[in-house]
């Protein structure tokens, strides 16, 4: 029988403010590197001592206010929702808490970062706290992998590819989208909504088959779903559902009519534009 254990412990870091009449003399044995997570809001608990590794208090007469974390990348530029706000636990005497929301870590990559307290003491003058045996006021924290389930983003196309035919029309396509990941489920359905203005032409979904993409992926690819329309298209936009099956890419390419007896005339003028495709899954 398999057993797994699992610990709700506080993300606890101790640290040590040099406050006037006490030189810091007892060091933190053990420097702690903290771990926060994509997808869940990371609580953060400050154990926050003197000199004399006695608790702070942080509420009553506290000889330091305004505690604040800063969070930064490797480089030491701050991320653009730092600082944080520690604030005094409820119940618990010389415990600072911070929230770092899981909407600030959403583009933010796996990876080190930098973090600092700081905090003023009663003479208005801004201090570090201490977070390791080096008396060093910066401290590193982890940025790991998402702890919570996630869902493949939206992908926006706003710029698309030109190739001429032999009639001299310029086929406009899309970027390519990979319809198959390393999934326990794989993806069914891809839904592709398509803003124009003014379109007059056919706009066409194309899928391949080939494992890998090169220039001769789509040269014979399947229409899967085709619009055409000899008048101006009027609504906002179009919607197409497609059936992943065993296509692995897909892409979407439209044609204007005819153009080669108007010469050199820009064919968007006269026949509308593409402007966005959104694509979900």
């Amino acid at each position: 029988m398999q057993k797994v254990q699992s610990y709700l412990y506080p993300n606890r870091v101790i640290l040590i403010a040099e406050l006037a009449g006490f030189n810091v003399e007892n060091t933190i044995v053990y420097a702690k590197t903290v771990k926060i997570y994509k997808g869940v809001d990371n609580i953060i608990q400050f154990d926050i001592q003197n000199a004399d590794q006695k608790r702070l208090d942080l509420v009553t007469s506290s000889p330091i206010t305004g505690i604040r974390m800063n969070l930064m990348d490797i480089s030491g530029k701050a991320l653009p929702e730092s600082p944080y706000v520690v604030y005094p636990h409820d119940t618990i005497k010389g415990i600072g808490v911070v929230t770092i929301p899981s909407i600030d870590l959403d583009n933010i990559q796996n990876q080190s970062l930098q973090y600092s307290v700081t905090a003023t003491d009663t003479n208005g003058k801004h201090i570090p706290l201490y977070t390791d045996s080096r008396f060093s006021a910066v401290g590193i924290i982890n940025v790991v992998q998402s702890a919570a389930p996630v869902t493949r983003k939206e992908i926006v196309w706003d710029r698309f590819s030109g190739e001429i035919n032999y009639m001299g029309n310029i086929i406009n396509h899309s970027s390519s989208y990979q319809c198959k990941f390393y999934e326990a489920v794989p993806t069914t359905l891809v839904t592709f909504n398509v803003d124009m203005t003014n379109f007059v032409g056919s706009l066409y979904i194309e899928g391949t088959k080939d494992s890998t993409i090169s220039v001769e992926s789509f040269r014979n690819a399947d229409k899967l779903q085709t619009f055409t329309t000899s008048i101006k298209h009027t609504e906002i936009g179009k919607t197409f559902t497609i059936e992943v099956n065993d296509y692995n890419y897909l892409r979407v390419s439209w044609i204007f009519p005819d153009i080669w007896q108007y010469g050199s005339q820009d064919p968007s003028t006269k026949y509308g534009s593409v402007d966005k495709i959104t694509i979900t899954s």
